[in-house]
């Protein structure tokens, strides 16, 4: 009888040590989190979802496992790997949008202006990889090999994906002028 009390204990104890834990990645990371992965779906209530999903995965793995580190780039791998799956499930038309009176009271001030909504438009015109390169690179400020080791791929592969990426964003970006 002691020892199914001393487990139910540890199993007690486990779980707290993870919802701490996760509250703390949520504390510091959920803001970060959802404006990435909207950027990268561009939609703020799917960001939301998907960010929210991250951080039960992480509570998950938490539980599974309290000593397990998991660290911002674990957070955004995983951002990007939802977004990425949301994106292919939805098999997104990439088009323009006629209705340029998209709702954007819960955007940032910065993200409100028109040439920012002109980027989210061209940046939904990108194939996900080289969105997830450019904004983890651009956006959230990683370095070549840091997006590398996010999107498991090499440094010179990120480089390039963001180099076709600014090429095809330039390009559209004139045409909607």
């Amino acid at each position: 009888m002691t020892r199914i009390v001393e487990e139910a204990v540890e199993m007690v104890d486990a779980t707290a040590v993870a919802q701490a834990r996760a509250e703390a990645l949520v504390l510091e990371y959920q803001v970060k989190l959802a404006r990435y992965l909207r950027r990268m779906v561009g939609d703020s209530e799917v960001a939301l979802d998907l960010t929210q999903d991250v951080f039960l995965s992480a509570f998950r793995m938490l539980q599974a496992d309290p000593a397990r580190e998991l660290t911002a780039g674990w957070l955004y791998r995983a951002a990007t790997n939802s977004a990425i799956s949301f994106l292919r499930r939805k098999k997104i038309l990439r088009m323009l949008p006629l209705d340029r009176e998209v709702d954007r009271s819960a955007w940032r001030v910065d993200e409100r202006s028109a040439s920012s909504v002109d980027l989210q438009t061209a940046l939904a015109r990108l194939p996900s990889q080289q969105s997830a390169a450019l904004l983890l690179t651009s956006y959230v400020g990683y370095s070549s090999a840091e997006a590398a080791e996010i999107l498991g791929t090499t440094s010179d592969a990120i480089r390039q994906r963001v180099c076709r990426a600014m090429r095809v964003l330039r390009t559209v970006m004139r045409e909607e002028k």
